[in-house]
């Protein structure tokens, strides 16, 4: 094809004929120039069609990461409300006790569940993709912002769950050092000769307060959880998950 050109190029010029010379030089531009557009038409196509499908694969691995934080959310407000109805319950029973100390140490020994769930992490792993590859300007910024929101909320939330539950870790070490309970191994396995002799020999008073110290800081895990983030974080993970699904 070049080879033709050049060949009606060099005839124009052989034959003197400057004027048809000049329009077809023009013409021949104007062609080179509309080749060029088609040829960034195709690769910006081509671009936009890269990015459609990365920003699809991308929200279907967001809805997957939220959807799993939505779950444990909903599981993790559940069995909160359920370990608080315990806890009161156990306030009822000592209120109401004719022996409110020794009802204290059947609850401590028998009856009380001194672990604690946390959440330990959010599912973040494609948020963080996106802000290390850029491909978080993929999206609108309007997502975008959602996603900054909810994801420095999550953050803030972790944050404070570990001052709360570290708060609790302590009261329930002190609480160790005096009076035996299972958790895990242990030497002093309750219902066990070496557990009496330690029980029948403890102040009920100190006891009590030091055991009500425990309820209190684990009421105050619970309290920071439903009170202040895990309710909003369930609100914007459920409307970022909603928004997600409709332009997937």
């Amino acid at each position: 094809m070049i080879k033709f050109f050049r060949k009606i190029r060099q005839r124009l010029l052989t034959e003197n004929k400057f004027s048809k010379y000049l329009l077809y030089a023009i013409g021949e531009i104007i062609l080179v120039v509309i080749g060029i557009l088609i040829a960034l038409s195709i690769n910006n196509w081509n671009e936009d069609k890269k990015n459609r499908k990365l920003i699809s694969n991308y929200k279907k691995s967001l809805i997957e990461n939220l959807v799993r934080d939505s779950t444990f959310i909903a599981n993790r407000i559940n069995q909160i409300n359920s370990e608080v109805i315990e806890l009161k319950q156990f306030e009822k029973r000592v209120s109401n006790s004719q022996e409110p100390l020794d009802t204290i140490l059947k609850i401590a020994r028998f009856e009380y569940t001194f672990t604690i769930g946390v959440m330990e992490h959010f599912q973040k792993d494609t948020y963080q993709v996106l802000n290390s590859t850029g491909h978080i300007g993929l999206f609108n910024n309007e997502l975008v912002k959602k996603l900054q929101e909810l994801y420095s909320l999550q953050d803030r939330y972790l944050s404070g769950e570990n001052g709360t539950f570290e708060t609790y870790r302590r009261s329930l070490s002190n609480y160790s050092r005096k009076y035996p309970f299972s958790f895990g191994n242990n030497l002093i396995v309750n219902n066990t000769k070496a557990a009496r002799d330690v029980w029948n020999n403890i102040s009920k008073h100190e006891h009590a307060t030091e055991f009500n110290a425990l309820i209190i800081s684990k009421g105050d895990v619970y309290r920071f959880a439903l009170e202040y983030y895990v309710p909003t974080i369930k609100t914007k993970t459920n409307e970022l998950l909603s928004e997600l699904r409709k332009h997937k």
